[in-house]
């Protein structure tokens, strides 16, 4: 039920351009895609900080804005 309520949250969320930023992604499986997390971090460090403290199995990664 978790999973389902994060996947809504982040499928939920309207693409922004945010120039300087990082970005949470969340991949809940292997053949899944990638899911941007609600927020943007200014810091990478924040961003790993975030990343770290997420207790999700699966695939996640701080990506800055640029590469999206």
């Amino acid at each position: 039920m978790g999973k389902f309520i994060l996947i809504l949250m982040l499928l939920s969320t309207p693409s922004q351009s945010f120039s300087n930023n990082h970005f949470l992604l969340i991949k809940p499986c292997y053949d899944c895609e990638w899911f941007r997390y609600v927020e943007p971090f200014r810091l990478r460090e924040q961003c790993e900080i975030a990343r770290q403290g997420l207790f999700f199995k699966g695939i996640t990664k701080c990506v800055k804005t640029s590469k999206i």
